[in-house]
């Protein structure tokens, strides 16, 4: 029994040499077929600086400034979209974990709880509430902890924020004459 399992393994490992140095002969894949894209190597990491740059190359202004307490947050305007990043789970005001999109509606006539519930029944990536002044307000955050996000999913996340930013102007009837 011992002697057949030998046999076989070893006809095994001819078959697998033989088609190794056939495969050898061959010429090689190109290198840039074996190569992962520069954007998915490069995460994007709760960087003010990185992230502002981001947004620059979207069209979009981007100031970084601090809080009272030393973290950083960026504030920013583009396509009649203004907005806040703010970065949080910082420690010293550096090596922030996390970061929050957000943005603020002042109003004139208050929005109903009711158009805010339906906004958060349908949507699932940007929540909304009313704040104690009765504006709307909305926020999306992202965690870039452990090593942070792959550029273009950052990106991509990034471009959903503007979109659902869109949407909820629009579902809340906002118009900045408010």
């Amino acid at each position: 029994m011992k002697a057949a399992i030998l046999a076989v393994a070893l006809t095994f490992s001819a078959s697998i040499s033989t088609a190794s140095a056939q495969n050898a002969s061959r010429s090689p894949a190109p290198a840039t077929a074996t190569k992962p894209s520069l954007a998915l190597i490069h995460n994007i990491t709760a960087d003010p600086q990185a992230i502002s740059e981001i947004l620059r190359a979207d069209g979009y202004d981007a100031e970084i400034e601090y809080s009272a307490s030393g973290d950083p947050f960026i504030t920013s305007e583009g396509s009649k979209n203004r907005f806040t990043i703010f970065f949080n789970n910082c420690t010293d005001g550096k090596d922030c974990r996390t970061i929050q999109f957000y943005a603020g509606f002042a109003t004139s006539e208050p929005r109903t709880l009711s158009l805010i519930n339906q906004w958060n029944r349908e949507k699932r990536f940007a929540k909304a509430y009313i704040d104690d002044q009765n504006d709307p307000r909305l926020e999306m955050d992202l965690n870039l902890n452990n090593g942070g996000v792959a550029r273009n999913n950052f990106v991509s996340d990034f471009r959903l924020w503007v979109r659902l930013l869109d949407a909820f102007k629009s579902h809340i009837d906002w118009n900045e004459d408010e």
